[in-house]
């Protein structure tokens, strides 16, 4: 029998382990991965706008819509950008990122002055994209040549999330015979004079800036806002043809160049920007911000994140097991605000932790292991109500079953006290005194011996048992009790072995013989056999008794239970040495059943599992 105890903790057991397989559904799901892009782009606008060396590096020239307006339409002539470009190369810069992709030639002329433009500058980043006419086999729209004889070309491809906000960068993009790397990245390797990026698995180095873009992940880059539109020093391009900008504000410092007119064509949508999205250029600032600050974001690995999810599951169910009330919901409270917290000081940090799929934890973790403990303590109290009903009435039955012996003591004590009664009679009295203290000595002891063999303090004692020799004792006695009604018993034992308490199991097989005698004709015939079958030992009552209606057979092996019967009305019992045979084939690893039908007998199998064979010369 199961303790209690162990049955809670097994169900306990059994839900966790439910939670922990449905932890990996709820940490890397698509749903509840938004929620984990939206709660970091919340952390990412309540944090102030950044002010670092790599924002202070970077100076965007707007091609905006007051420059559209005057030196339009758009794109500029290339005259015009040439204009702007030799003003911008006079002015020093370490570093031109032109965001603008020229790969149609133009008028000859206008193209030799760009050109020149262009060959002013010490370093140069020019702009390609992949065409997206033939995805199979796709193709890089490059700059003209002439441009890039002494230039680095670059892509400018974003790679939007699929709610279209851009919250990383794809490092390289490759076609099926050339890859090219970001124009941030290009830019920000030009400005620190560093060699060629060196690819690791985990990560690429630039310099002796190490940038954690892995490989599985196509070389995605985790984009660390410096805060939204306006974050960088911006030039207007009219305001450099017009000479009203300062060449200091260029000098030595990474010049992104690009259109952020709203006719133009070039905005996102980011964490950070407003409704109109954020402009290419924008981004890309962003981006070699990232790279030059090492503000690198970081995601936990699936292992840390599944380890921080076990440990807010157990966090929840050991609280459910032990505190209630206010106190478990205060609980619930303290580690929804450490997630939140969490998540703002690891943002702080470079960690994106994963504050929805930790929130859907916590939900679902309180949710089953509340209601599972609700549950195992609505079980725990209908046992034990069940327990105190069944106590009451087995209290009640004993109480029912000692009336008579006792009533029968009471009235017979008063005819022997009457000092007129006949000798004869006074000990004809005495006899019927002693039997009826007899059964009420026996009707305790039976009461009493289930109940300890229910409750497991009955202990046995096993030991390799014959079972032939066990059951010719027991038919020697119960021949002798069967000749009253001049019932004959039939054996069958072959020589068996079983591991039992030699004196329980005397006592239940004798039960079983003494019933099929009590609730059998005279002059009928009882069985008793023993079979071995697939590792188990039957042991087998059968008479040719009364029969059992088929409603009371499922409840004859309960305590204080029987068979309302007008042929065995005659027949003393309590109704528990069923309840007993029982308990004893539980406790020895085994099960009792009946087969039975009216006015036909009964057929009573003991199923015990089989020992080994007793050696010559052991004893039972």
């Amino acid at each position: 029998m199961i303790h209690p105890r162990k049955r809670l903790w097994a169900a306990r057991a059994g839900y966790l382990l439910l939670l922990a397989a449905a932890a990996p559904i709820l940490l890397w799901n698509g749903f509840v991965g938004q929620f984990n892009e939206s709660f970091s782009d919340v952390l990412l606008r309540l944090r102030p706008s950044a002010n670092s060396a790599g924002v202070d590096s970077i100076v965007l020239v707007a091609i905006d819509d007051r420059t559209a307006a005057r030196y339009g339409p758009l794109p500029l002539k290339r005259s015009v950008l040439a204009a702007g470009l030799e003003k911008i190369a006079q002015a020093g810069p370490r570093v031109l990122a032109l965001d603008i992709i020229i790969s149609e030639a133009g008028p000859p002329e206008d193209d030799q002055k760009l050109a020149g433009a262009l060959r002013r500058f010490p370093r140069v980043v020019l702009s390609a994209a992949l065409a997206g006419d033939s995805p199979a086999r796709p193709s890089w729209i490059l700059p003209l040549t002439s441009l890039a004889s002494h230039t680095v070309t670059a892509h400018v491809h974003a790679a939007p999330d699929p709610d279209g906000s851009v919250r990383s960068v794809l490092l390289d993009k490759r076609s099926h015979d050339r890859r090219l790397w970001a124009l941030a990245l290009e830019a920000c390797r030009l400005f620190l004079s560093a060699g060629v990026p060196v690819e690791r698995t985990n990560s690429i180095h630039l310099g002796g800036i190490s940038i954690p873009a892995r490989s599985w992940e196509d070389r995605r880059l985790r984009i660390n806002y410096a805060g939204p539109e306006g974050a960088f020093r911006r030039v207007a391009f009219s305001e450099i043809l017009e000479g009203i900008a300062k060449p200091s504000e260029f000098r030595d410092r990474i010049v992104i160049l690009g259109v952020t007119a709203q006719g133009g064509g070039d905005r996102l949508f980011t964490p950070v920007s407003s409704g109109i999205g954020m402009s290419g250029i924008e981004i890309h600032a962003n981006v070699a911000r990232t790279i030059l600050d090492q503000a690198f974001l970081v995601s936990p690995s699936p292992s840390a994140e599944f380890a921080l999810a076990a440990f807010i599951l157990s966090l929840c169910a050991f609280g459910t097991w032990h505190l209630r009330g206010w106190r478990l919901v205060l609980l619930w409270f303290s580690v929804a605000l450490a997630i939140l917290l969490g998540g703002w000081f690891g943002l702080r940090s470079g960690y994106l932790w994963p504050i929805g799929s930790m929130s859907a934890v916590l939900m679902v973790a309180s949710a089953v292991s509340g209601a599972s403990e609700y549950g195992l303590v609505r079980l725990a109290l209908r046992s034990s109500e069940r327990k105190r009903q069944e106590y009451a009435f087995r209290v009640q039955a004993i109480a029912h079953e000692i009336k008579t012996p006792l009533t029968a003591i009471q009235g017979q004590s008063e005819l022997i006290a009457d000092s007129s009664m006949p000798e004869e009679e006074r000990a004809r009295m005495a006899g019927l005194l002693f039997r009826e203290s007899k059964r009420l000595t026996q009707i305790l002891h039976a009461f009493l011996d289930v109940e300890r063999m229910a409750s497991g303090s009955l202990k046995l004692e096993k030991r390799p048992v014959s079972l032939r020799d066990l059951c010719d004792e027991v038919l020697e006695r119960g021949r002798l009790y069967a000749s009253r009604k001049k019932i004959e018993i039939d054996a069958g034992v072959p020589d068996l072995t079983v591991m039992a308490d030699a004196e329980l199991l005397s006592f239940a097989i004798y039960n079983l013989l003494t019933n099929a005698v009590k609730y059998s004709p005279k002059e009928t015939r009882i069985s008793l056999r023993a079979e071995s079958n697939s590792g188990s030992v039957q042991i087998i009552v059968s008479d040719q008794g009364y029969g059992i209606p088929p409603q009371d057979q499922p409840r004859i092996f309960d305590r204080f239970y029987r068979v309302r019967r007008d042929e065995s009305g005659a027949e003393e019992g309590a109704g528990i040495g069923l309840a007993l045979v029982k308990e004893i084939a539980v406790q020895h690893g085994g099960r009792v059943s009946v087969e039975s039908k009216l006015g036909m007998g009964s057929r009573f199998t003991i199923i015990l599992p089989e020992s080994v064979p007793l050696r010559e010369g052991s004893s039972r």
